[in-house]
């Protein structure tokens, strides 16, 4: 009987491991607002704010999100992207790569988003930054865009 407690207590850290990522409080469907980048305009910026769904869910040591953004007037639909991170306690921090379209002066050019989300979830509230960044225009040098606040609601 004293060696099969001793196994037992020997077995609960290793099953405790991968119930952590998923116990995480960001797992679930998240209604969120963000902002999904910038319209430039006579040297204006002007943030294109949206809406959509973050999926996120647990995968071994990780949380893996699926962000489906809603329909957006005036620009094509985007396709769901992923995000995914090592599951740590608190705040977590994803970088998102998706293809980008940047029209500058009428002539469309192909690029890299990078956008990189900071989330924090508390009960059934999320909140959090993004901020991103464009690459691979070598003959362009755009400025990173400023943090903007993410906000969402579990659903």
């Amino acid at each position: 009987m004293h060696r099969l407690a001793r196994t037992t207590l020997l077995l609960l850290p290793l099953l405790a491991a991968p119930l952590a990522a998923q116990d995480h409080p960001l797992v679930g469907n998240w209604t969120i607002s963000f902002t999904a980048g910038m319209r430039m305009e006579n040297g204006a910026a002007t943030p294109i704010t949206a809406t959509g769904t973050l999926a996120f869910a647990a995968q071994g040591d990780s949380l893996i999100g699926t962000l489906t953004t809603d329909s957006i007037a005036g620009q094509p639909r985007r396709p769901p992207s992923r995000m995914a991170a090592r599951t740590v306690a608190g705040e977590m921090t994803f970088v998102l790569r998706s293809p980008a379209r940047i029209n500058m002066n009428g002539e469309v050019r192909e690029a890299t988003g990078v956008s990189t989300w900071v989330l924090l979830a508390n009960g059934d509230a999320l909140t959090g930054t993004v901020q991103r960044r464009i690459e691979g225009l070598d003959d362009v040098q755009l400025p990173d865009q400023p943090t903007q606040p993410v906000t969402g609601k579990r659903k």
